[in-house]
């Protein structure tokens, strides 16, 4: 049905796509629609060729489907995040509407976790919205609650709150299985 591999150049169309089809839907009535409207494909698409090109020692993965179409990714840093002694960070997670509640949110995370523990990383956090519904999915795959911040982004006077999940073992979450 899908598989998890690492994101390459030729995915950056597709994983701008994901991005701005994700910002659409999950974050309309969170953040302001003239917010939302700044994000185009071309410009996320532009993002992610930098990003590839200055970011090699990140982490990212993607869900492709059979057919070759992305259907998600996720994205993560190792190294001293925001909140130590947490040595890793999941920087990214987007599902596709479509592809939602079929486990590829999880397997995309736990592909990255792994990649952690390969590079030697013990811990894991996060940041998302507080008013995210993603929220109880970080809780299932066994988050807690270690953190808060609010976020002013932009140059538009935007605020909002932002909650930070923490694994203290990433291990734990490499080899979690949920039903």
């Amino acid at each position: 049905m899908f598989r998890i591999r690492n994101a390459v150049w030729s995915d950056c169309a597709n994983l701008a796509k994901v991005q701005v089809d994700n910002y659409r839907l999950n974050y309309t009535g969170l953040l302001p629609q003239s917010y939302l409207d700044q994000f185009s494909y071309e410009e996320q698409e532009q993002d992610w060729k930098d990003w590839m090109t200055t970011h090699s020692e990140d982490i990212l993965v993607v869900a492709e489907k059979n057919d070759g179409e992305l259907v998600g990714y996720a994205q993560g840093k190792s190294g001293l995040t925001s909140i130590p002694p947490y040595d890793s960070e999941l920087t990214a997670l987007h599902v596709s509407p479509t592809w939602q509640m079929l486990g590829i949110g999880r397997q995309l995370m736990q592909a990255v976790a792994s990649r952690f523990v390969q590079m030697g990383c013990l811990s894991m956090m996060l940041w998302v919205m507080d008013k995210n519904k993603a929220r109880l999915f970080y809780e299932r795959l066994g988050g807690q609650i270690i953190g808060q911040q609010i976020l002013r982004p932009g140059k538009e006077d935007i605020q909002f709150v932002e909650i930070a999940y923490g694994w203290s073992d990433i291990n734990k979450l490499v080899v979690l299985r949920i039903s």
